[in-house]
């Protein structure tokens, strides 16, 4: 034993341990503002099939959650690694320093399911003494590690531009020094996109998880001449209590707290030393420590100001067997002593600093004097005896009962408000949040922050204070995302290129497709990896924006051991953006379209691979094709059949081909004053450009949309198209069967300004279906005015499970189209009354054409209204964004039954031998019949154009442009138009003069490097 102050004992030492880099180990856990004890290894994550470690959230406490799926995935640099296993510190496949813990959780993506699995790994770094440099400026921490001249070579540091930022600073293996900035943010760490608990944890990930750069990883720290303590520390001058529902933290009177960041508007974010507590505190009621007190002030277990008599009385009056506190030491000044209590007397050990800003006790040593007592409540201190409860300073628990005359402090505080953490807010709102392929996707709340290029997110506007997660948009690129990704529209996502080569992705979803540009602009504008070379202002420039157009045609002998239901996914400098549907066979047909528009000129290549659909989670790439743009003719479509490329050995075995269609255009924008003469064209052009713009009828019919909505004239436009449709037609029972323009446009325009109804109308029902988990045969009770209803839904006899009682499924059927029709029916007054005036159009025109069809009126609107616009977002619930994962196949069969009865009904007709199985919904096709009939007579009741107040916004000149560039791509058609006789011919020639005019100016412009 060794002898310790007034002659207390010491327990023994335990053998010393080693650090990984060969040093002696300091034991315990460090101070809560450096580290916590755990970090849970990243899971993969990426845009294609390779899988990279990161982090991108968790709880800070406990660190970000990893999840492999069941299947091997492939890791940048690494073995596969498959579900169970253990991931060592060098990120390769092994048994050691890894925790494998039993949480599992199953989730779906397009009716797959996933296992994510939880690994957790200890992360060690050497103490912050011996690489944290306090502020220092770049060119100090360059010359340090000069100095240190060893590859690996590492220091953190406050940064002398960003006060409340740090800079990670390396030596490279070419002796070059790169810095990289940290975010602190409310006791966060943020480097890239990942995010760490702590600066400790960052040193540790980087030193055995990942790379910082490309193959290397942190290895040596550089120590500060001296020793740095920056952590601001402050004192409470008076008690508060919380307000309820908030970030903030309550305190008394004389509790200490370490400042993590000083917020807008005295707000600060701390963690109180007594209890460990993060949160918001305001700067009225504390006051700033001086560097000489006592560091340790603030802990529950440190007495400053007691003598060892006080102590020794203490602990016997206030304390119990194993409780214990802390002072300093008498006879040693700047030492301490560690009074214990046990059944006999109070024992007494010394604790001695070391220059290393280490602790040691009886020959042990120890990161703080926290990691001391950490040990010894595992480990006996004495023969029998751990440490317990510590004994709290007498004067915290009294003060919160003292009176306090401060209530002029107390209201200026509630005045204050949170709203003002964040500078130079450019954009905040909700959007739909996703984390990777296969998550599920969050309501979440975002902040854009100007200053620093921040995104940051939030579980909800009201909680606006510590984020959920943080995105550094200066080391991102923003990518468009298909419909076909996700099965949902609006949607984008944000790419973080880490610096060793690695990256990761966020996907975002707007609820229309006007909120998904508008951040998307947004962000492009703060993304630095994007960022060019500025212009100069100049009044004569040409904007320059790029859009690519893939038609994935078909494949050809694809190997058999390896295709049986092949899709495509598509990528755009390695970032998927798209997939195709599967398709069976070995030469499988697709013929799938995709447009992206507005592409940053970064982009420049695009590749197609091949995966083989399956019932695994993850079906990996196997075949594929990469095309650079440079190849393209800017303008000319081209349609060739490429040889593919294997991702696996095949063997001698012949990968086959793919033919693809694309098109690479570079639209030339002009300022928009320059486009006036197109604004006069006469209704005679848009009937031409109808009539040549067959395959780009769609293009046509959103340019269309955009320019007269813009104008506000999208009713005239409508309107004239739709006559001219029916006047052209013969037959009523054809009318707009068919996919022209007119129809085309009435479908956009509905999607574009119905959506609230379509909520209003379908979400409640279709949420209800979505919560029946269970196969047909089970029974979900709900309650849709109806006593026990089941939404297992069955009534196709093919479709039927043993012993299912046919019966209770029609009952249900009926009782789900019920409560949806009802609401459908009391949903009519929230259509746009714009979009209503043209049902009334239609009605009309239709009565005059067919004015002995008494049907027409009615059918004609529930053409649009149910086909094209309702039963599609009943069928597909997730084109709405009214549900945000895919239903199962119980609901999804169900969803399809409801579709199919109310499209009956709307059309006014029962069903027949074709489908005899849903016969059992005639009774109700028969009775609802009239109510249906006057639900769409109501609907186009609004006999007056009315005056609109929406505020539609477009990049006009864009659009402009892209009606002008389709006028030169289909000048040929039109001309040849032109000399034809007719009413048109005037028009024509009027519009081709425009068409050449506006080619001319475009040479008067100077071309633009920027594509904004």
């Amino acid at each position: 034993m060794i002898a310790t102050e007034d002659g207390g004992e010491e327990p023994e030492p335990a053998p010393p341990e080693t650090r990984a880099d060969g040093a002696g180990q300091a034991e315990g856990s460090r101070p809560a503002f450096w580290s916590k004890p755990r970090t849970r290894l990243p899971g993969p994550v990426s845009a294609t099939d390779s899988a990279v470690y990161s982090l991108v959230g968790g709880d800070p406490k406990t660190g970000p959650t990893s999840y492999f799926p069941r299947e091997g995935s492939r890791a940048s640099g690494c073995p596969t690694v498959g579900a169970g296993s253990r991931v060592s510190l060098d990120g390769c496949c092994t048994a050691q320093d890894c925790e494998v813990r039993s949480a599992k959780k199953e989730y779906e993506e397009d009716g797959q399911e996933y296992e994510e699995e939880e690994m957790v790994i200890s992360l060690t770094s050497p103490p912050p003494n011996q690489w944290y440099h306090g502020k220092l400026d770049r060119t100090m921490a360059e010359e340090r590690l000069q100095v240190a001249r060893s590859p690996g070579s590492y220091l953190i540091r406050e940064s002398d531009r960003r006060p409340g930022s740090f800079v990670l600073s390396f030596l490279s293996m070419t002796y070059v020094v790169s810095h990289f900035r940290i975010i602190a943010m409310c006791g966060d760490y943020y480097i890239g996109g990942r995010r760490f608990s702590s600066l400790s944890d960052l040193i540790g990930y980087y030193s055995y998880i990942s790379c910082l750069l490309k193959g290397e990883k942190l290895l040596s720290p550089v120590a500060p001449p001296e020793p740095v303590e920056h952590r601001k520390r402050v004192r409470a001058i008076l008690p508060y209590t919380k307000v309820p529902d908030t970030h903030e933290i309550s305190f008394l009177k004389g509790d200490m707290f370490i400042v993590h960041n000083e917020l807008e508007d005295g707000w600060m974010w701390v963690t109180n030393v007594r209890t460990e507590e993060q949160g918001l505190i305001v700067e009225d009621l504390v006051e700033e420590v001086g560097k000489e007190e006592d560091p340790h002030e603030g802990k529950i277990w440190y007495h400053g100001k007691i003598s060892k008599k006080e102590a020794y009385n203490l602990l016997m009056t206030a304390g119990q067997v194993s409780s214990f506190l802390v002072r300093p030491s008498d006879s040693t000044p700047g030492d301490y002593a560690l009074f214990f209590r046990t059944n006999e007397n109070i024992q007494r050990f010394k604790i001695c600093p070391t220059p290393n800003n280490q602790y040691m006790m009886g020959g042990r040593y120890h990161t703080s004097i926290d990691a001391i007592i950490d040990h010894y409540r595992r480990e006996q201190i004495v023969e029998g005896y751990y440490l317990k409860d510590p004994v709290p300073v007498q004067h915290q628990q009294q003060v919160i009962m003292d009176a306090v005359d401060s209530k002029d402090i107390y209201i200026t505080i509630r005045q204050k408000t949170k709203g003002a953490f964040y500078k130079n807010i450019v954009k905040k709102g909700y959007l739909l949040f996703n984390k990777g392929k296969g998550k599920r996707w969050k309501n979440m709340y975002f902040i854009l922050e100007g200053n620093d290029s921040q995104l940051i997110y939030f579980e909800s506007e009201k909680r606006a204070a510590k984020p959920k997660g943080l995105i550094d948009l200066s080391v991102c690129s923003v990518y468009g995302v298909h419909d076909s990704m996700f099965g949902r529209p609006n949607c984008f996502q944000v790419v973080v290129h880490h610096f060793s080569d690695e990256q990761y992705i966020f996907y975002f979803a707007g609820e229309t497709p006007e909120q998904a540009q508008d951040w998307m602009k947004c962000l492009q504008t703060f993304c630095n990896h994007l960022k060019k070379p500025t212009q100069p202002p100049s009044n004569k420039r040409l904007r320059q924006v790029s859009s690519l157009l893939l038609t994935v045609q078909e494949a050809h002998k694809l190997p058999s051991k390896y295709f049986t239901n092949a899709y495509c996914n598509i990528y755009l400098n390695s970032v998927q953006v798209a997939k195709t549907q599967a398709r069976e066979g070995q030469n499988p047909v697709w013929t799938e379209e995709f447009i992206f528009d507005d592409l940053s000129s970064e982009i420049n290549r695009f590749e197609i691979s091949l995966s083989n659909k399956t019932k695994k989670s993850k079906e990996n790439d196997i075949l594929f094709m990469r095309c650079l743009l440079c190849r393209l003719q800017r303008g000319q479509m081209i349609d060739e059949w490429f040889l593919l490329s294997s991702h696996v050995p095949l063997k001698g075995i012949e990968p086959g081909s793919l033919r693809v269609r694309a098109r690479y255009s570079m639209e030339k924008i002009m300022p928009e004053e320059e486009y006036n003469d197109f604004k006069e064209v006469e209704f005679h052009v848009i009937n031409a450009l109808a009539h040549v713009c067959g395959q780009d009828r769609t293009l046509l019919a959103s340019v269309l949309l955009r320019i007269f909505r813009h104008e506000k004239q999208e009713a005239p436009l409508l309107r004239a198209l739709n006559d001219r449709e029916i006047s052209m037609e013969e037959e009523a029972t054809t009318l707009f069967r068919a996919t022209t323009l007119a129809s085309t446009l009435m479908e956009q325009y509905m999607k574009a300004t119905a959506t609230q109804f379509v909520h209003h109308a379908l979400k409640d029902t279709i949420l209800k279906i979505m919560e029946c988990k269970q196969s047909c045969e089970q029974q979900l009770w709900l309650h849709i005015n109806y006593p026990k209803i089941v939404l297992s839904v069955c009534l196709n006899p093919s479709k039927l499970e043993k012993n299912e009682d046919v019966n209770l499924n029609l009952s249900t059927l009926l009782s789900i189209v019920s409560e949806l029709v009802e609401k459908i029916f009391m949903a009519a007054e929230i259509l746009p009354p714009t979009l209503r005036f043209i049902y009334g159009c239609l009605q009309e025109s239709v009565q005059q054409k067919w004015p002995n069809n008494s049907t027409m009126r009615t059918r004609v609107v529930s053409g649009f209204v149910f086909l094209r616009l309702i039963c599609p977002a009943i069928i597909n619930p997730r084109i709405f964004n009214i549900i945000t994962d895919p239903p199962s196949q119980t609901a999804s069969r169900t969803l399809t039954l409801v579709a199919k009865a109310v499209q009956n009904l709307a059309n006014l007709v029962e069903f027949g031998a074709k489908e005899p199985y849903m016969e059992g919904v005639n009774s109700f096709i028969k009775s609802n019949k009239d109510r249906m009939i006057l639900f769409l007579d109501k609907l186009g009741n609004v006999p007056e154009l009315p005056d609109t107040t929406e505020h539609f916004t477009t990049d006009l000149a864009r659009d402009l442009a892209a009606l002008h560039e389709l006028c030169i791509s289909h000048s040929d058609e039109l001309r040849t138009l032109s000399n034809e006789r007719g009413v048109q011919q005037h028009v024509l020639k009027k519009l081709l003069a425009i068409t050449e005019l506006l080619q001319q100016r475009q040479g008067h412009y100077a071309p633009s490097n920027s594509n904004r």
